[in-house]
């Protein structure tokens, strides 16, 4: 397990995600850092109530789709940001998925990432097509 070493950037993270603090920290060099597989893990092991658990699913997504805005560093490369912008779209699919389930909700189809984002899809494309010389 991780050591919880806060640091200026890393204030609000414990409350802000108050299900997920034990798993995410602020390393020494201002990168927050989650221990997605260990919560996973204890989630299996403890098994908590539903409601907490959609809770925390919840707070996944929105850690996934935050953590993308933090990323200052894509702003200068394209690929980058488009492979990083796609991962995280993923994740935080996924985990609103996955809050969905355990409410009970009803899911409907997955919907593939070219489908739910377009955009990416588009720039996948773009990028692949000035990659390739005919």
């Amino acid at each position: 397990m991780h050591e919880q070493t806060f640091t200026p950037k890393g204030d609000g993270i414990a409350t802000r995600w108050p299900h997920l603090k034990r798993f995410l920290y602020v390393n020494n060099s201002d990168v927050c850092v989650d221990d997605y597989p260990g919560w996973h893990f204890a989630v299996e092991r403890n098994a908590p109530p539903k409601a907490e658990l959609a809770a925390a699913y919840d707070e996944w997504a929105d850690y996934y789709a935050w953590c993308l805005t933090q990323r200052t560093d894509l702003a200068d490369d394209r690929i980058k940001r488009h492979i990083v912008e796609g991962w995280s779209d993923s994740m935080v699919y996924c985990c609103q998925r996955s809050a969905a389930r355990v409410r009970g909700e009803e899911l409907g189809e997955w919907l593939p990432q070219h489908e739910r984002r377009p955009d990416l899809a588009a720039e996948g494309k773009a990028i692949m097509a000035e990659l390739t010389v005919p």
